[in-house]
């Protein structure tokens, strides 16, 4: 496992250089020798899924705002992460402060 500020081969759009959080989802497909061909990328693709959509309604409960991005570089995102070639990259997603809070937080008003 790398220990890289990959922020900025995680997505194109200009937020993800400065989010406070940017998760990766990796699928290890040498855990998954014992499924059938395609289903190893349908169970990693549904568990990324399913693990994104609890981030979501955990930024929901917490008022932050969260997005799960497709749209970036998978070969240079692996290669910041040194992955081995069993394990590729699904998504990120992107967790942030809304506008209002995100000011309250640079500008050192409490919050939560």
């Amino acid at each position: 496992m790398a220990e890289v500020d990959a922020r900025r081969v995680t997505g194109y759009q200009d937020f993800v250089d400065d989010a406070p959080l940017d998760l990766i989802y990796v699928a290890d497909g040498s855990q998954a020798r014992h499924l059938p061909g395609w289903q190893d990328d349908v169970f990693g693709a549904t568990c990324a899924g399913a693990i994104a959509q609890n981030v979501y309604l955990f930024c929901a409960e917490q008022g932050l705002n969260t997005v799960v991005r497709a749209w970036f570089d998978r070969a240079a995102l692996a290669k910041t992460l040194a992955l081995e070639p069993d394990e590729r990259v699904l998504l990120t997603q992107t967790v942030g402060y809304r506008p209002a809070a995100r000011a309250q937080h640079t500008n050192g008003g409490g919050g939560r």
